[in-house]
């Protein structure tokens, strides 16, 4: 009975006059204009414009879910890194397969670069890895998705305003260095929710502690000055470092410890000379990535 939910597009979220509360420009579905004010706000939208910061690549992707016409996945196994695709000349490129049943899976291209795509480098990119690299045959594609995350070792605000908090990627829950996301925004809003039923001042804090950002902020340069290579770099890991581990660290959740053992699996001078770099490389704005590709496509199958 306390909870209202409604549907509209927020144009703008500020404080009011007073400060006192936070408002939400909205547009409904029937194009009504509605003003939402609350003690509270909570904004979780994509910034217009990254932070400023002395390293920014993207994490940008295009999925297919695809259906084939023999059974090709195996429904108990997920590809999550793939290395077999051409790697761009700065960052790294991937694909990953999440099976469904033996027939369906959502076949993803993943690339951290300064750029994404367009819908034909996409399209191409999916096309080398279905028919060359997994070789599953004819399909039909029933669904896309696409999406783009900012992976910089900038400064995202957790306030825009006295009433007005940004949350998930806007608020930097995404690990610069991964992508991961999805952990982070659980732990955030667990957080926000406890303080919330308490009755304690709300202070949000940063998703990912310092040596995280450290850590992240040193892979970000190496990868985008070429120093290392993003899929030798992850390969290395997977490889020498245990699972639970690993998916620890990529999280931002490992001990200091735990850091340094994963440290020495990585390709230790180049990652020094990072470090030294990089106290001297300047912050620069960047504006935010686009949200689509910039080209449509409406084909729904493939041989």
């Amino acid at each position: 009975p306390r909870l209202c939910r409604m549907e509209a597009t927020a144009s703008a979220v500020r404080d009011d006059p007073s400060g006192a509360r936070g408002e939400v420009l909205t547009r409904g579905p029937g194009g009504e204009r509605v003003l939402v004010t609350g003690r509270l706000v909570f904004d979780s939208r994509p910034p217009r414009r990254l932070p400023p910061a002395r390293t920014t690549l993207l994490q940008h992707f295009t999925g297919w879910f695809v259906r084939t016409g023999r059974p090709v996945f195996d429904p108990a196994t997920a590809d999550l890194m793939d290395f077999r695709t051409p790697q761009p000349a700065r960052g790294l490129s991937f694909g990953y397969v999440l099976p469904l049943d033996p027939r369906t899976a959502l076949v993803e291209y993943t690339e951290f670069s300064p750029a994404p795509l367009d819908t034909d480098g996409y399209r191409r990119a999916l096309d080398h890895y279905t028919h060359d690299v997994l070789g599953i045959g004819p399909f039909d594609v029933t669904a896309r998705e696409h999406g783009v995350i900012p992976m910089t070792d900038g400064r995202f605000p957790l306030r825009q305003g006295r009433s007005v908090y940004r949350i998930g990627t806007a608020g930097g829950a995404t690990r610069p260095s991964t992508g991961y996301t999805f952990a982070a925004v659980q732990r955030q809003t667990r957080y926000i929710a406890g303080r919330l039923r308490s009755g304690r001042p709300l202070r949000v804090p940063a998703p990912y502690g310092r040596r995280a950002r450290m850590m992240d902020a040193v892979l970000l340069r190496a990868l985008d000055s070429g120093r290392v290579d993003g899929a030798d770099f992850f390969d290395r890991l997977f490889r020498g470092v245990p699972g639970e581990r690993l998916l620890r660290f990529m999280d931002g959740g490992s001990p200091p410890h735990e850091d340094l053992l994963i440290g020495l699996r990585t390709p230790v001078v180049p990652m020094l000379r990072t470090v030294v770099e990089l106290p001297f490389r300047p912050r620069r704005e960047h504006p935010a990535p686009p949200l689509a590709p910039s080209s449509t496509d409406t084909e729904e199958s493939t041989p």
